[in-house]
């Protein structure tokens, strides 16, 4: 497959994690203006309102007041949704960059790693956002360490092994890299599979409530073209893509939902060994199983080619 111009790509020869060195690592992306109204407008523009409904079923609706937080809510899309239909709950979002006030919402701008959060949440969401974290293994301890027990972690990112991936690499063989070059961009740090972001989530603390695989929104795709007749004619390839996809069970989203134990139901189960995020050093059953995960070395992470 050969490298990205922006970035050195590796796999994991165990979980089949792909992730990017970028070539201008000390330049991090920048989330102002720009990155909402123009680079990434149409995704910002149409909110995946479906999945956003998905979530909401998770939240309990038992007359308590229930706390969820959005981390890298951008403009909050996802809370605004949840604060028309759920008026009962506690809203919370965390990103980057600030975003525009609501009623009924509190919005914190900084980075979820470092900025104290005192409360913990029964809902803790975190939608494309993970694939953008360099520290994937401490991004997704913090999700979990923010989350109250019996409470829930919601995570929607990439799916590298569906169609659309499958052909950007094709294509890219080939000899025509724009499919490629825009999907591994430095934007993305990390492509995961399912069997990787299970994987990362594979802990004793954690039961899988559900995993899916779904698109996005056509509307929502951002197309790089010179002209409105070539725009046009890409989302027609994208959209039979995401069709072939559908068909095949291989959409380019995911989204999973585990539950967080109570420290109770933890007592039987011996600790794991994660490894890092670029050393899978566990394998064995998936995270649903309750069983623990024999130890092995380090699997390669090797260069992808071809």
């Amino acid at each position: 497959m050969g490298d990205h111009p922006e970035a050195s790509l590796f796999r994991c020869a165990t979980c089949s994690h792909c992730f990017s060195v970028p070539n201008s690592p000390n330049k991090a992306e920048e989330y102002g203006d720009g990155y909402f109204e123009d680079e990434h407008r149409r995704w910002f523009e149409n909110p995946n309102f479906w999945l956003f409904d998905r979530i909401a079923r998770i939240i309990p609706g038992d007359g308590c007041t229930r706390r969820v937080l959005d981390v890298g809510c951008g403009r909050g899309d996802f809370l605004r949704y949840i604060a028309r239909c759920r008026p009962d709950l506690q809203l919370t979002g965390i990103d980057l960059a600030a975003a525009p006030p609501a009623e009924g919402i509190r919005f914190l701008k900084g980075d979820i790693l470092t900025t104290k959060i005192d409360e913990r949440f029964d809902v803790v969401v975190c939608l494309a956002v993970i694939e953008h974290v360099g520290d994937i293994r401490t991004f997704a301890e913090r999700l979990i360490e923010l989350t109250r027990p019996g409470g829930y972690v919601c995570v929607m990112t990439v799916n590298e092994a569906s169609v659309l991936y499958w052909l950007a690499r094709t294509l890219r063989r080939a000899g025509f890299t724009l499919a490629f070059d825009r999907l591994y961009s430095k934007h993305h740090l990390h492509h995961f599979t399912a069997k990787s972001l299970a994987r990362l989530f594979d802990r004793p603390e954690l039961n899988l409530q559900t995993a899916y695989l779904h698109n996005g929104l056509l509307a929502a795709t951002d197309v790089p073209a010179s002209s409105a007749a070539i725009a046009h004619a890409l989302r027609v390839g994208v959209a039979g893509v995401m069709a072939v996809g559908w068909l095949l069970r291989r959409m380019y989203l995911q989204t999973v939902v585990y539950q967080k134990l109570p420290a109770v139901q933890l007592s039987h189960f011996p600790a794991y060994d994660l490894g890092s995020e670029t050393q899978c050093r566990s394998e064995g059953p998936g995270p649903t199983e309750g069983r623990p995960v024999a130890r092995r070395p380090p699997a390669p992470i090797r260069p992808l080619h071809g």
